[in-house]
């Protein structure tokens, strides 16, 4: 039985403004996991992130997000990933894999995650 983890992080980069959220939680679902993720206002650079599931399947999705290479049509990268020391429940994140179909999104995007 693979081993289920909950992984809270902090990612920096290019993540605001360019459909990070969006690309991340279709991902995610894609992969059969949970996620969440808010924008920091006061800092442009910085997204909290959880991510729920298979152990292997977080792991991954982590590698891949850190990559260096764009997430997106949009150009989201991400510069740097470290875990987070004060995380958020999942519930008080701004967008969740179970609220990402309610939120308004430019369907223009193209995701490479």
């Amino acid at each position: 039985m693979a081993a289920i983890m909950e992984r809270h992080l902090q990612v920096r980069g290019k993540v605001q403004g360019v459909m990070f959220r969006q690309t991340l939680m279709r991902a995610a679902q894609r992969l059969g996991l949970r996620a969440a993720a808010s924008n920091m206002k006061q800092d442009k650079s910085l997204v909290k992130v959880s991510l729920f599931g298979d152990e292997d399947t977080v792991n991954t999705l982590v590698t891949n997000l850190g990559s260096g290479k764009a997430i997106n049509s949009w150009g989201a990268k991400v510069s740097s990933i470290e875990d987070d020391p004060n995380p958020w429940p999942y519930d008080k994140h701004q967008v969740t894999t179970d609220n990402v179909d309610s939120k308004r999104w430019n369907p223009n995007v193209k995701m490479y995650l």
